[in-house]
């Protein structure tokens, strides 16, 4: 079906960071001013400070915020749990504001973690980050007990971002590098940064707007490059076609050697993978689309980032291909929990996670019809949805146009709407 091309919402916030990369790579501070209009009267604004969740304090991750300011006048600010920042500040709907504020980030050591410092530093989420759901208002969800994603709720924005590393380090980041530590994103609702020692491979893909994808492998991480780019190109050819093309200009994978097993993390316009995790690209760079382009609340609805991203990958990667899903037995503990938030799955861990909301999911959507009338739905829901931040609702909508009983045989495996 023809779609026209995705359309860039007005208004979006935009965001100025500087960034310090201390030596020893333990230590980050910034200064970070934000313009913004909400679409809705409100009260306050909300910053969360994702690095001050329980899993990452334990670690000793810690994020400080100091100097909080609009112009010269000091705001006054609360903190009622220390994931959120309030500023006491009344908007009307459309009115802008311009807040400033100084922040100090301490990074763990500790492997397999969103946050990571000491030989390299991986940083996804890690500033202070305004938690508005257009046309909902604040979101103030609690983070996850022992795990903590991506940001859910946070608007597309633009950034313009200044990077100082210590001399001899390769910085990567969302978006792209415009000159020497200057980087800018247009529209993406985080961003990633990634420093240390890695080797690079680039190419440049029409899809059909020029894309450079960039593989970076960290020093002493033995894998193989190519196979990470030649995933991550048929990754992007086949969603570029299944769901509209791929709206930005850059895409990173970071190749990390602290990162062990078969994991990978998600961010705009660059995902984090362990040195064996090249089968994993196509699950990652489906992010692109369900999560970066379409966003949702994943403390609410994690089916509709990781359910869809389970189905897109589905017809790419031949390890997790359609039958490998279809062909599971879900565990009775979790068997028709599809639309549970992660409340209900912290407690029960990666692997009731895995199989009741990826495999589950992508069993849910098959249980519709035909593939490719599933896949022309999905495209209709980024069609409609793109940029934005959808809720289960948003997607029945795009499925009844193909399936008019969607709610029903959907609802059988636990979907909410």
């Amino acid at each position: 079906m023809a779609i026209a091309p995705f359309v860039l919402p007005v208004g979006r916030p935009r965001y100025s960071l500087r960034i310090a990369i201390a030596a020893g790579l333990r230590e980050v501070t910034g200064s970070e001013t934000v313009s913004f209009a909400p679409d809705l009267a409100t009260d306050r604004l909300v910053f969360r400070l994702w690095p001050n969740a329980t899993p990452y304090a334990k670690w000793g991750t810690r994020l400080g915020v100091t100097r909080v300011v609009a112009g010269r006048e000091a705001l006054s600010v609360s903190r009622p749990d220390a994931t959120t920042l309030v500023i006491n500040r009344s908007l009307a709907a459309g009115e802008s504001i311009t807040v400033s504020m100084d922040w100090t980030l301490a990074l763990p050591a500790g492997h397999q973690l969103r946050f990571h410092g000491g030989s390299s530093i991986r940083l996804g989420t890690f500033f202070p980050l305004l938690a508005w759901e257009p046309g909902v208002g604040w979101a103030t969800d609690p983070g996850p007990v022992w795990s903590l994603g991506e940001t859910w709720t946070s608007p597309v924005a633009d950034f313009d971002v200044r990077i100082v590393a210590p001399p001899g380090l390769t910085v990567l980041a969302s978006g792209q590098q415009t000159a020497a530590g200057l980087w800018h994103a247009v529209a993406v609702r985080d961003f990633a940064l990634a420093v240390g020692r890695f080797a690079l491979l680039r190419q440049t893909v029409s899809l059909p707007n020029h894309v450079r994808i960039t593989v970076a492998v960290e020093q002493h991480s033995f894998t193989f490059p190519r196979k990470f780019l030649a995933a991550a190109e048929r990754a992007l050819r086949s969603y570029s076609s299944r769901y509209g093309p791929y709206p930005w200009s850059t895409y990173t994978l970071v190749v990390m050697a602290d990162l062990t097993g078969i994991n990978g993390l998600e961010y705009p316009n660059m995902v984090f993978l362990t040195p064996a995790s090249w089968g994993l690209v196509a699950h990652e760079t489906a992010h692109q689309w369900f999560y970066s382009l379409v966003g949702n609340d994943q403390a609410r609805d994690p089916w509709l980032d990781e359910g869809l991203a389970s189905w897109a990958e589905s017809a790419v990667e031949p390890l997790f291909s359609l039958s490998f899903y279809t062909s599971w037995t879900i565990p009775p503990a979790v068997k028709g929990q599809l639309g549970q938030s992660m409340q209900f799955w912290d407690p029960l861990g990666w692997q009731s996670l895995f199989a009741g909301v990826h495999v589950q999911g992508v069993q849910a959507l098959a249980s519709l019809g035909q593939p490719q009338q599933v896949d022309c739905a999905l495209r209709l829901y980024v069609q409609q949805n793109a940029y934005g931040i959808a809720t289960p609702d948003k997607l029945l909508q795009a499925l009844q146009q193909f399936f008019p009983n969607a709610q029903q045989t959907l609802k059988a495996y636990g979907a909410r709407f």
